[in-house]
């Protein structure tokens, strides 16, 4: 019994200290790869707890395995446009400029009953009240209705046009080079970029790395 109390405080720590080294937002505001990670800690640690005769260095070795990579891949992804749709997938509209998008609908695998039930949950009851929905990259909805404000559209994002969300505006890849040589900025140097329906340009530059 002593030795299961031990390895399970020991477990404890080891968990609390990995996971605010990973950084874990709640739950539900997981991505793929977070949630995955967490399941793979929390099955691995419940081994040398389920069965003493078990090393604890079983668990501890791999455990330390998975944050390891978790915070590789976290970095890669961040320095890295491609990666961060490649693992974490992009926003998806489900309703754009007050038309519901039911091809999207079938290709996320969400019903309409489940789409009009998760908008009733944020005290939205009329679906022709709604402007704009987006299935984002945790799989939460967000939901925009018509208030006379304008949304604004991601067009790059770390030096990376996002080419979907440009043609789907009614631009190009030439507009957004314009419109940042009109800033006296490049494509490569620009963080991030968004322009709203009244045609309002947003455009934030990446800070400079220190280097020792």
């Amino acid at each position: 019994m002593a030795s299961i109390l031990i390895r399970t405080v020991i477990i404890y720590i080891l968990l609390t200290v990995s996971l605010r080294i990973m950084g874990k937002r709640q739950i539900g505001e997981l991505d793929v790869g977070d949630l995955v990670s967490t399941l793979l800690v929390s099955e691995l640690a419940a081994i040398p707890i389920d069965d003493p005769d078990i090393p604890l260095m079983n668990a501890v070795i791999p455990i330390l395995l998975v944050i390891s990579l978790e915070i590789i891949l976290s970095t890669l992804k961040n320095k890295s446009a491609f990666l961060k749709r490649t693992f974490d997938g992009e926003p998806v509209y489900i309703i754009y400029n007050g038309r519901l998008l039911q091809s999207n609908l079938r290709d996320n695998r969400i019903s309409l009953d489940e789409l009009l039930s998760e908008l009733r949950s944020q005290g939205v009851f009329d679906i022709c009240e709604v402007e704009y929905a987006i299935i984002e990259q945790n799989g939460t909805l967000s939901v925009k209705k018509y208030d006379g404000e304008s949304i604004a559209h991601t067009l790059l994002i770390d030096g990376e046009i996002l080419t979907d969300s440009v043609y789907r505006l009614g631009l190009d890849r030439r507009w957004v080079e314009k419109r940042l040589a009109e800033l006296e900025m490049t494509v490569s140097e620009t963080f991030l970029m968004t322009v709203d329906g009244d045609g309002k340009t947003t455009v934030i530059k990446k800070e400079q790395e220190n280097e020792d």
